[in-house]
């Protein structure tokens, strides 16, 4: 059972909240996106905290925030509920800043928190695949249609985003009708990492991060109760 604490998502509602009004600040100050962002300048020793404060700010408008705003409460609640709050930190920061680093080289300028969230997404797919937590059952669905819609939108466009949306749910609901676990879904998130990977895009790298970094990391081991 989670206890009522644990089902609370406090660091995923701040994060949220933060990253939110950083953004309405961005949008009253045009000057915010500039000190925050990547530096189109490059990457430099003085300027390192760039990694850390480009995952606040979205480069691409309003559109970008709303998305990544959902999928933020969305992957954030399931990996902080169900797998813990250290590992969302891991997830979550490590995959950001390794997508940041990798923009740098490969979208400068720019930023958004959306390589942090592949880092929780790929997290969650390891989870999914390797049975840990008690994972919603839908878990690995919503993990590997956001794989294959962001595989998708960033290197071949919007028509290919639909067309992968449509066949992952088909695929799920012939597994569920036929009686087969969807849980083998989940293996599209390390997949759309490596093609994302292959097309130098940095969100393939944080979701290859997370599909790792949750590998690695140790499994907890529920306590038995003690005996009277």
């Amino acid at each position: 059972m989670i206890s009522a604490v644990k089902k609370i998502p406090w660091l995923t509602g701040t994060v949220l909240v933060v990253t939110a009004a950083v953004n309405l600040w961005a949008a009253a100050d045009a000057d915010v996106m500039r000190k925050l962002g990547r530096d189109p300048a490059g990457f430099s020793a003085d300027g390192w905290w760039h990694l850390f404060s480009s995952l606040f700010v979205q480069s691409d408008g309003w559109a970008q925030l709303v998305f990544n705003l959902l999928t933020l409460a969305v992957f954030g609640y399931l990996v902080e509920v169900h797998l813990g709050r250290w590992r969302w930190s891991v997830l979550y920061l490590g995959a950001g800043l390794l997508g940041q680093a990798l923009g740098y080289a490969w979208e400068p300028p720019g930023g958004g928190n959306s390589v942090a969230v592949c880092g929780l997404v790929g997290g969650l797919a390891t989870a999914v695949l390797l049975g840990r937590g008690a994972l919603p059952s839908n878990a690995g669905l919503f993990a590997s249609l956001y794989a294959v819609a962001l595989a998708g939108s960033q290197l071949f466009g919007w028509i290919a985003l639909a067309i992968g949306v449509v066949l992952v749910t088909v695929v799920n609901g012939v597994l569920e009708k036929t009686g087969r676990g969807t849980r083998i879904l989940a293996v599209l998130v390390p997949l759309a990492g490596l093609v994302l990977l292959a097309g130098q895009d940095h969100h393939g790298a944080s979701l290859l991060f997370g599909v790792l970094a949750s590998g690695l990391m140790p499994v907890r081991v529920a306590r038995s109760a003690p005996t009277p």
